[in-house]
């Protein structure tokens, strides 16, 4: 949020807005959030800083109202009872993200279903300390969702060629290891981020860019340009394409076959270190210990809720397939197939292996990898 200030006139009248909702709140009475942060005071320099596009799924907002949605909601958060919400930040513009009526309400679609279940009130937490009053420390909080003004986190999300968003292959957080969850993948799924409208759209501006990526000259370069500059819609989308097509014309750089290097010539790259954090976020460690032609068919994982039985598909590349969609994770996957936020997909799915079920916790657990010999 660099390069913003606050409006002297506008801060002044905020305080005594902010100073009811105080009192109200310290006396239990109603309170009345007046909605100073859809004032063109401060939603012109919000706009100014990317365009008019949501700052989350990065669609272009055109005939329709412009959303300052509050990153830590005012009133409430969902799941925590008791809560009155982020009440002392609703005139902070530091807390303000541009949001489509998509990813702050609901709506977006995935053939045909309603899919996401957008921001809303939502603010779950990966780790720390929840902030429950004026004066709490928000830096002991690590919130759950990516936040698209903190640096670090908008590099979180990669783009496939089909135009999906995806985890980038940024190493698990400890937060995320412990708890066994996926910050992009969740925020994939609640904001839906992959609805059929906008995924289709993605594909056709990534293969736009591959195609103008290899024509000379000015013009193409001065479209793809345009495409990739911050303020462009899905401008993160075409720059993934842009990097990948440059990734895919670089010479091979790999080692040389032991029959054509001379002695003592060859240069190998560096092995990357493992992500160890993965194991407790998702199942590609554990694949080695599935039967390969039952993963080829795909592995059945069942899950109860609400007295009915749920039910899952492993797919070969460690995928879990729910309703039609894979998802990298079981615990994403649950909670897609409960439509429930709090569920933990590790203890939830339950899979059979050698006649044995077992929840793939259990699974997990029975094959730690071995302690590396010091």
């Amino acid at each position: 949020m660099s390069g913003l200030t606050t409006p002297t006139a506008w801060a002044d009248k905020t305080k005594r807005t902010l100073h009811k909702v105080r009192v109200a709140t310290t006396t239990g009475q109603e309170r009345t959030f007046k909605a100073h942060w859809s004032e063109d005071e401060v939603r012109e320099p919000l706009l100014a800083l990317l365009g008019p596009k949501c700052w989350y799924c990065e669609t272009m907002i055109q005939r329709a109202d412009v959303n300052v949605d509050h990153f830590r909601p005012k009133s409430e958060v969902s799941g925590e009872t008791g809560h009155d919400g982020y009440w002392w930040l609703a005139y902070r513009i530091d807390n303000y993200r541009i949001a489509c009526k998509h990813c702050n309400s609901g709506g977006a679609r995935f053939e045909g279903k309603r899919e996401g279940l957008a921001k809303g009130t939502r603010f779950p937490l990966v780790a720390g300390v929840r902030a429950w009053k004026e004066g709490d420390d928000l830096d002991l909080e690590q919130p759950l969702l990516l936040d698209p003004a903190r640096l670090g986190d908008p590099d979180l999300i990669g783009f496939d060629a089909f135009g999906y968003a995806r985890r980038s292959s940024a190493p698990y957080s400890p937060a995320e290891s412990h708890g066994g969850v996926c910050r992009t993948e969740e925020t994939i799924r609640i904001l839906a981020l992959n609805a059929t409208h906008i995924t289709a759209q993605r594909r056709e501006l990534m293969e736009e860019i591959a195609e103008l990526a290899q024509m000379p000259g000015p013009l193409a370069q001065k479209i793809i340009a345009k495409r990739v500059r911050l303020t462009a819609q899905w401008s993160a989308a075409a720059t993934a394409a842009l990097n990948l097509h440059r990734a895919c014309s670089l010479p091979v750089t790999g080692p040389v076959p032991p029959a054509a290097a001379p002695p003592a010539s060859a240069a190998f790259p560096p092995t990357p270190d493992p992500d160890r954090g993965r194991r407790k976020v998702n199942l590609k460690d554990q694949l080695v210990y599935l039967d390969a032609a039952d993963l080829a068919v795909g592995i059945t994982l069942t899950g109860r809720h609400n007295n009915r039985e749920l039910r899952a598909t492993l797919l070969l590349d460690g995928k879990i397939n729910v309703l039609g969609r894979g998802w990298d994770t079981p615990t994403t996957a649950a909670r897609v197939a409960t439509g429930t936020d709090d569920v933990n997909g590790w203890d939830f799915w339950r899979l059979t292996v050698a006649g044995v079920e077992q929840s793939l916790a259990e699974f997990r657990d029975a094959h730690e990898p071995p302690s590396t010999p010091a």
